[in-house]
């Protein structure tokens, strides 16, 4: 398993935007690379947020419980969910999750690359309150052998 010290972010430039890197701190998942890819889609830079206080509801469960088979697994992880937006958009996510170790045994970080797919929906998005909600999510763990 790579460690961090073996990825340098600045040797893929045109994939920069769109990662993230989580530290595991405490049992806890800390962003502390937020693309600009990621903080346009997301609204706001979320650099050194903790996971469970930038995501809510079952957005969060979803999105820890990834983390946490990525780390328990220490096995790469795609997700791709589908989101509907207060402004009538679906908003498609694919995402990569691949563990990162200091000691070659446990995980201590996690690297993401996220990308993103926009299309415009009917505009009943109204009904549903003007709240994002999550439309469906599949995560399907990677073989890495």
């Amino acid at each position: 398993m790579p460690a961090r010290r073996d990825i340098d972010p600045v040797e893929v430039p045109t994939l920069l935007p769109n990662l993230q890197l989580i530290e595991i701190v405490d049992g806890r998942y800390r962003f502390r690379l937020v693309g600009s890819e990621l903080v346009n889609a997301y609204g706001s830079d979320y650099t050194r947020q903790y996971a469970d206080e930038f995501f809510e509801g079952a957005r969060a469960r979803n999105i820890l419980e990834v983390y946490e088979i990525v780390k328990v697994t220490r096995q790469p992880a795609f997700m791709r969910s589908r989101y509907e937006t207060p402004r009538g958009l679906t908003l498609v996510a694919n995402r990569l999750y691949l563990p990162l170790s200091a000691d070659s045994l446990d995980v201590n970080m996690i690297l993401g690359a996220l990308t993103f797919e926009f299309a415009a929906v009917a505009s009943i998005a109204g009904a549903w309150g003007g709240a994002a909600r999550l439309a469906g999510s599949d995560i399907e763990m990677v073989d890495a052998n």
